[in-house]
């Protein structure tokens, strides 16, 4: 893993890393997808240690004596800790202040936030379980790592009942520039609940000088190191850094090599291709900030501008439900449908259809396996703190045919410097760019990918959890000297 810690660590997330689903034939124990749980689920099965996380499964109380579910339980290696959280607080502090408030906030979407003051209090209430709930399962001196928007005020809340613990904090979106965070009515306890922390981390160094520059703006007594990005607080030294979050590279080349992959991969482009076609493919949670209808808006610019590429490509965009509770997110699924049948109609002749969609998510091998069979892949998120797909498909590209085409506004897009760049505003330049990816030689995406590869071997999963961890363990030994 990499990480070689002496302390007692503790990881605090809103998702739990392993639910208890009930079934007809009694109880089913499901992980969790995700970057997070795919690196800190080895790391604690490893060197042992506490997940504190909100218990959301069907099952999880009956499952858990006292909150605590063993990781794994034929031979457990760390204790999950679940936090259970009424409707009521499910609504306010998750649905409501999070999801409908601080998510599109963050995402620069500011006409689709709502911030209500029957929430935040929720939202409150609802940090400090969590918060209580680590400061009394914590060890004397134990890292304790918290994660992202829905647990913003964590770090000093948990600083307040237990100071003897080292706390680093990652939040995983983007950090809104100061005239966008001030929209929001509570930021000024936002920025108190983050800078409980000793280390903070982000995705990219433009989020770390927002929050360095909110910080200054707002609090005389704060003193803000730009240049160490270093924030002085309350007689305490907070290390703002960014730490780009990534995938586990030598897991999906493995994944995608196997046999049982290979041919899935292969009989994908046999069933979706004739000769001479070329497979796009975009994967997107069906959620606003993805961008996923101005892609489509963009691929009818495409075959608008550039008729002669009728028959050549199908596309496939995988479009997974989410957050069903948020209104905006049921909207878009018939949003989806709509635009992509009128692409379907417009341009579509014989038994070819330009875009084929699939209305769920995939297993994780299956998925890989379909970034492999791919040409291209569309990455277009209105803005993204990282976007993991670009770096999934690159890793998973081993034969070296495919294409990334990556929205600049994603954070992905700092790194993965080989990819060609599009704007989700301009439709006309993103058919550009698709057309010009069409036609790349094969030496070209060759060199592009290889470069994109590299990078990502130099900057894995788990390099990005030892940084953080590391980071904090020298903060906790140079507060203890």
């Amino acid at each position: 893993m990499g990480a070689q810690l002496v302390r007692p660590l503790v990881v605090v997330t809103n998702r739990e890393p392993y639910a208890d689903e009930r079934t007809r034939s009694g109880t089913r124990h499901v992980q969790k997808a995700g970057g997070v749980v795919s690196a800190l689920d080895p790391l604690l099965r490893e060197i042992g240690g506490d997940w504190v996380a909100w218990g959301s499964g069907s099952a999880d109380r009956e499952t858990s004596p006292g909150g605590v579910r063993p990781v794994p339980l034929a031979n457990p290696r760390y204790r999950l800790h679940r936090v259970y959280l009424t409707p009521e607080e499910v609504q306010g502090y998750y649905t409501r202040y999070a999801n409908q408030g601080l998510w599109p906030l963050s995402h620069m979407l500011v006409e689709r936030a709502r911030f209500s003051r029957r929430a935040w209090p929720i939202y409150r209430s609802v940090n400090g379980k969590f918060a209580r709930r680590v400061a009394r399962e914590s060890r004397p001196s134990a890292l304790v790592f918290s994660h992202d928007y829905q647990l913003a005020l964590v770090p000093t809340l948990v600083r307040q009942l237990r100071p003897d613990l080292a706390i680093a904090h990652f939040w995983h979106i983007p950090w809104p520039v100061f005239p966008v965070l001030r929209l929001c009515p509570q930021y000024q306890e936002l920025l108190k609940g983050l800078l409980g922390a000793d280390v903070l981390g982000f995705q990219t160094d433009d989020d770390v000088e927002a929050f360095l520059t909110a910080v200054q703006r707002t609090f005389r007594q704060a003193r803000v190191d730009l240049e160490n990005q270093h924030v002085y607080w309350q007689n305490r030294t907070v290390q703002v850094q960014s730490f780009p979050i990534s995938v586990d590279v030598k897991a999906i080349e493995e994944i995608v090599a196997t046999p049982r992959i290979t041919r899935w991969s292969h009989g994908i482009r046999r069933r979706l291709l004739r000769p001479g076609q070329q497979l796009g493919v975009s994967v997107d949670r069906a959620d606003y900030t993805k961008g996923i209808i101005p892609r489509l808006e963009a691929l009818r610019e495409f075959f608008h501008r550039y008729p002669e590429r009728m028959g050549q490509v199908v596309f496939l965009q995988v479009v997974v439900p989410t957050r069903s509770e948020v209104h905006a997110y049921r909207t878009l699924f018939h949003d989806v449908e709509r635009e992509t049948h009128r692409i379907n109609e417009e341009f579509g002749h014989g038994d070819w259809a330009p875009v084929v969609t699939l209305r769920r998510s995939l297993d994780r091998d299956r998925l890989m396996g379909l970034f492999r069979a791919a040409d291209f892949a569309l990455v277009s998120s209105l803005f993204d703190g990282m976007n993991l797909v670009a770096k999934e498909f690159v890793s998973a590209q081993i034969d070296r045919r495919g294409v990334l085409l990556l929205s600049e506004t994603a954070g992905a897009a700092q790194e993965l410097d080989a990819a060609l760049t599009v704007s989700p505003w301009d439709p006309e330049g993103f058919a550009a760019t698709l057309d010009q990816a069409l036609s790349l030689p094969l030496e070209e995406r060759q060199q592009r990918l290889r470069t994109m590869q590299q990078h990502l071997h130099r900057h894995t999963l788990y390099d990005w959890v030892t940084d953080i961890l590391t980071a904090l363990d020298s903060t906790a030994y140079a507060i203890e000297r």
